[in-house]
């Protein structure tokens, strides 16, 4: 819990210095750009929700550590990708602070999470089923759509239009998504219509982390926008429907816990 200190401090450094200080983040436009939307959205939600959330748990709120557990989920993913694919700048070891003191925050907030209570505080009219297959729709069309991508460009021999445009060795979103987020999407997805306990508090996490997520999504798509960038219309309304939905399965779900 301690972390969320060092962690808040580093991400409005980080943040803050790539919004304020022009030339800071280096690389293709297309790339640039959505680091920027997704900057306005770490700093000006991400960063509220954890201060918040790791306040709310220290008394005891369940409710707060999942929002707590699922924004560190997201800055462990916005990490990995800045840590890897953001073209070295003053900011490197910062990024590389923030990925550390998330992931190790993560995996003992996790490690201290009673399952088991967490699950019998959900009331009956909790719409487990509803969020189950949410989460399993999202690990179905997300995989489609990145193999959709990939594996004809594996198959052709070329490289997949999001690497070029990006100017990265490869795209840090199939890579997290395919081999991180949506499995554990599919899994929560079974393990709750079993009605696990882990599952319960998985649940809670990756509904904010995709909250987050897709809030930052649409973010990168404005300023894209507003960098002359070609946004795809059609992942754009995708995104959007993603973002709605997990923001009210999200305050649904959580209103069936009882603090």
């Amino acid at each position: 819990m301690w972390l969320t200190i060092p962690i808040s401090v580093l991400l409005a450094i980080a943040t803050g210095s790539e919004l304020l200080i022009d030339g800071l983040l280096r690389g293709e436009p297309y790339f640039v750009s959505q680091a920027i939307g997704q900057d306005i959205v770490t700093l000006g939600v991400a960063l509220p929700a954890l201060v918040a959330g790791a306040v709310l748990t220290s008394r005891g709120s369940e409710r707060a550590r999942l929002v707590w557990l699922g924004t560190l989920t997201y800055l462990v993913y916005t990490y990995v990708i800045y840590a890897f694919h953001v073209r070295f700048n003053p900011l490197f070891l910062v990024y590389v602070a923030l990925l550390g003191c998330s992931l190790y925050a993560l995996i003992g907030g996790l490690a201290t999470t009673e399952f088991a209570t967490v699950q019998a505080r959900f009331s009956g009219k909790t719409p487990v089923r509803v969020v189950s297959i949410f989460l399993a729709i999202v690990a179905v069309l997300f995989y489609f759509s990145w193999l959709g991508e990939v594996i004809p460009a594996s198959i052709s021999g070329e490289v997949p239009q999001s690497v070029t445009q990006n100017g990265t060795p490869s795209n840090g979103v199939h890579v997290l998504d395919m081999a991180w987020i949506l499995p554990a999407s599919a899994l929560t997805a079974v393990w709750l219509w079993q009605k696990r306990a882990l599952a319960y508090t998985l649940a809670g996490v990756l509904l904010t982390f995709f909250s987050l997520l897709a809030l930052a999504i649409m973010a990168m798509m404005i300023s894209m926008s507003l960098y002359a960038q070609i946004v795809a219309s059609g992942m754009a309304a995708v995104f959007g429907v993603v973002a709605t939905i997990s923001l009210c399965l999200m305050v649904l779900y959580l209103r069936g816990l009882k603090d």
